[in-house]
């Protein structure tokens, strides 16, 4: 939908630094983009809740500044990660392993899969500057991605799935809690047997709130904040 290209151009003017401060008017967006107010209207309150944009009643739309500035935060709003903010950060990965395996009870619990149907399972190190970022365990229905290459795991996989099969991710369920590392937990990373870290497990779902890639990944990185927007509907 229109709105929703007009979204994805701003956040990415956002990202780069074109917006900094203060968004151009209602008017000017719609000159700028050839479409209407209503348009601009739904485009500015996508990036309202994703997070990446805040209104002052008066005064117009400005772009969010994180209150520990924009290294090391990730916008848990939305599927951009680091990106959503206009972090200057960047990922290497590491592909520790790569098979078709079939889902099992467990994960397929999690998203709702007969335990034979066969999913994908990408387990990797994650680094930023050469130090340990994180250690992600996922796992993708075949179904819904047919083909992952060690050379896509190495990059950002949702890039990948959603650019290669047009796959699109409209939402997701986070849960966040302490984790302390087993002992090959510990190893892999070169931390502490026990230590406690941050745990994010995430199901992420298709436009047709079909799950389809559920992950548990591992935060080291000292300074990591996770970043909601959270708007009270209910009041």
């Amino acid at each position: 939908m229109k709105y929703q290209e007009i979204a994805k151009d701003m956040a990415g003017k956002i990202n780069n630094g074109f917006y900094k401060d203060r968004l151009p008017s209602e008017t000017n967006l719609m000159e700028k983009y050839a479409t209407s107010r209503n348009t601009i209207r739904n485009a500015l309150d996508t990036l309202y809740n994703q997070g990446i944009i805040k209104r002052i009643q008066g005064s117009g739309c400005f772009v969010s500044r994180p209150l520990h500035g924009r290294k090391n935060v990730i916008n848990m709003a939305n599927k951009v990660g680091f990106k959503a903010l206009g972090a200057d950060f960047s990922l290497k990965s590491r592909v520790l392993k790569l098979e078709v395996i079939p889902a099992g009870k467990e994960i397929g619990g999690y998203l709702g899969c007969a335990e034979e149907e066969l999913v994908y399972r990408v387990k990797r190190l994650r680094f930023n500057e050469d130090e340990v970022f994180s250690l992600e365990d996922a796992y993708y229905l075949k179904s819904a991605v047919p083909y992952l290459s060690k050379e896509a795991c190495e990059q950002s996989i949702f890039k990948f799935i959603e650019e290669f099969y047009g796959i699109d991710i409209r939402s997701g369920d986070e849960y966040i809690s302490v984790h302390e590392l087993t002992q090959d937990e510990a190893h892999l990373t070169e931390c502490r047997d026990g230590q406690a870290v941050m745990l994010i497990e995430e199901v992420n779902y298709l436009k047709n709130d079909i799950a389809f890639n559920y992950s548990r990944t591992y935060y080291f990185r000292r300074g990591f904040t996770a970043y909601f927007h959270i708007g009270n509907y209910l009041r």
